[in-house]
C-alpha cells in the first residue's frame, strides 16, 4: 500500500482530499501544519507528499525544499496545492523548492487521483532504473 503525506490546514479540504485518496487504496497520513509534517517526515517514509502551499506556520515550498535536500527523502515526489494561479509564483516556487507538480485549488477529485497515480508511477520507474544502473555498475 502506497503511503501519502497530506498537508492541508483547511479541515474540510483535508477531509475531502483524504477521502479521495483513501478510496483509491492509499494510506494517508494527514498534518495540518508544516511542523507536524516535518515530524512525520522524520518518523516515516512516504511514496508522495501532497502539500498545501500556504500553511499557518510555514509554507509548502519550505517543506518541499526540505524533502528534496535530505538524502533520506529526496526521491519522494512532491505535489503542491495552491490557490495562487500566478505563473510567476509557480515558477519561482518550483525552481526554489523543486516540486514535481503544482495543482490549482479548487481541485477536481478525478484530476487529483490521476496526478497522484501518474507521479507515483513515474517515481517507481525512476527508482527501478536507478537500481538497475547500480546493479549493472556493481556487476561490471
Amino acid at each position: 500500500m502506497r503511503k501519502i503525506l497530506l498537508v492541508e490546514d483547511d479541515k474540510s479540504l483535508l477531509v475531502l482530499l483524504r477521502h479521495c485518496l483513501e478510496t483509491e487504496g492509499y494510506m494517508v497520513v494527514a498534518a495540518e501544519t508544516g511542523g507536524a509534517a516535518m515530524n512525520w517526515l522524520k518518523e516515516s517514509r512516504f511514496d508522495l507528499a501532497l502539500l498545501d502551499l500556504t500553511l499557518p506556520d510555514m509554507n509548502g515550498a519550505e517543506i518541499c525544499a526540505s524533502i528534496k535536500e535530505s538524502p533520506r527523502t529526496r526521491s519522494t515526489p512532491v505535489i503542491i496545492l495552491t490557490g495562487n494561479t500566478s505563473n510567476e509564483a509557480r515558477i519561482r516556487t518550483g525552481l526554489e523548492a523543486n516540486a514535481d507538480l503544482f495543482l490549482n485549488k479548487p481541485i477536481d477529485p478525478a484530476d487529483l487521483r490521476k496526478a497522484v497515480k501518474t507521479i507515483i508511477e513515474a517515481a517507481e520507474r525512476k527508482k527501478l532504473l536507478l537500481r538497475r544502473s547500480i546493479k549493472d555498475r556493481l556487476g561490471e
